[in-house]
């Protein structure tokens, strides 16, 4: 089968979503005004200031953010420009606006509180944390990873959860080979704490390494989800797929049928998969059992495309009293004569001319895509049965035809010799008698 098969590939599919972590509001709050407080012992933060923080904070907490906003608004007209006061007012500026959905405001706050230098290097780099969240959430990722790469390097050590961060804006800005040692990180963290890692972080892994078309490690990522969550079908789809762009469509069959036996298998068009995959790789007999067993379970439908994939199976495989099953079932479903035709050659490669003839009647009855091919293998058949006369008549048919002109005036040609041939041979025996 080609390398583009139907199966899954999550290298085309779209990852690219809103990958910031939303945090509460209210803590976000509250850590700053556990930052005043401990400003005010050690800086030059204004008891006034702290106070009416303070007190802004308790409307913050009554979800009057309007209020808030606004006397946070006329405390900034008031503090003394570029002092640690201002900085302070304009964080809980953006952390307020953040909390409204103003997230343009909120970063022009954010930043602004940053560009005065005058915050302590915990907070500085917390706050930046914020920004990047904030860009993250406005899908501008380039501008969230030069706050998030800033920030990243001050955590001595980083939680899974922010590790994965990283990752995802790396990702998001098509930077995948920078975004893999982040979600490994994640991971092994995860486990050496004992949690189990998220399964988003494995889809990210994954879909990082597709992107990189480092399929090794998307089958390695992949083996792992399936022991993790095994009733997931698209990660066994996933890795058969990784296999046959491996060339390895062998292990993409196995992976599929284990999946089957397992019951995980679930798309149509892995199921459909499954059965190329058996005919190309020398099991069509293998495929063609599956697909009859999934038409039964109705795990696809009984329509022309898997009852004409179905037939085709069976003829890899072989098998023709079912293959001629199908291709009946087949010209019932389309009101077509074609599948006669088909079954008329299986007759013929069995040297069967009555069963051939009479499906070749049936499909002349019907509408058929080649009616000269037919009439030609009619000719055929007639001809062998000795009943020449309407042999030659279908030749002639066959010969109005462009595309079977010439070979039907051949067997004309050869059809009349064997008359003449078949008539001496009997005169012979009847003078002999």
């Amino acid at each position: 089968m080609a390398k583009n098969n139907s199966l899954a590939n999550p290298a085309t599919h779209s990852f690219k979503k809103r990958l910031w972590r939303t945090t509460k509001f209210s803590a976000l709050m509250l850590g700053v005004v556990f930052a005043a407080n401990s400003w005010s012992a050690s800086t030059s933060v204004s008891a006034s200031t702290f106070k009416q923080l303070t007190s802004i904070q308790e409307q913050i907490a009554a979800n009057k953010s309007t209020e808030a906003f606004n006397a946070l608004k006329t405390l900034h007209a008031e503090v003394e420009q570029g002092s640690i006061d201002e900085a302070l007012v304009l964080q809980m500026l953006g952390y307020t606006e953040m909390g409204r959905n103003n997230y343009a405001p909120a970063i022009d706050y954010l930043k602004r509180s940053l560009a005065l230098n005058m915050l302590p290097e915990n907070v500085k780099y917390n706050v930046g944390y914020m920004v990047a969240q904030l860009y993250a959430a406005q899908e501008k990722y380039d501008e969230a990873l030069v706050f998030a790469e800033e920030w990243f390097k001050t955590i001595a050590a980083p939680t899974p959860e922010q590790a994965i961060f990283m990752a995802n804006i790396f990702a998001q800005t098509e930077k995948y080979q920078q975004a893999i040692p982040y979600v490994k990180q994640a991971i092994a963290a995860g486990v050496a704490s004992g949690k189990e890692p998220r399964e988003s972080w494995y889809q990210l892994y994954i879909a990082c390494s597709f992107e990189l078309k480092d399929y090794n490690q998307a089958a390695e990522a992949l083996q792992t989800a399936i022991k993790t969550w095994p009733q997931k079908p698209d990660y066994w789809e996933q890795l058969a797929s990784v296999y046959v762009m491996q060339g390895k469509e062998l292990k993409g069959l196995a992976s599929l049928q284990l999946a089957w036996k397992l019951g995980v298998l679930q798309k149509e068009s892995s199921i459909r998969s499954l059965v190329q995959l058996s005919v190309t790789q020398g099991v069509p007999e293998v495929g063609a059992r599956l697909l009859d067993a999934a038409l039964q379970k109705n795990a696809v439908p009984r329509n022309e495309t898997y009852v004409d994939l179905l037939a085709n199976a069976w003829i890899a495989a072989r098998e023709n009293t079912p293959a001629i099953a199908a291709f009946e079932e087949l010209a019932k479903i389309t009101g077509s004569g074609d599948p006669y035709v088909r079954i008329a050659n299986i007759y013929v490669d069995q040297a069967k001319w009555k069963p051939a003839e009479q499906a070749l009647r049936k499909a002349l009855q019907s509408n058929v895509k080649e009616p000269g091919k037919a009439w030609l293998i009619l000719g055929i058949v007639m001809t062998e049965q000795t009943q020449f006369d309407q042999g030659f008549d279908a030749f002639k048919k066959a010969r109005a035809y462009a595309y079977t002109e010439k070979q039907a005036g051949s067997w004309l040609k050869y059809a009349e010799d064997l008359r003449r041939q078949h008539n001496w041979i009997k005169r012979s025996q009847e003078t002999e008698g």
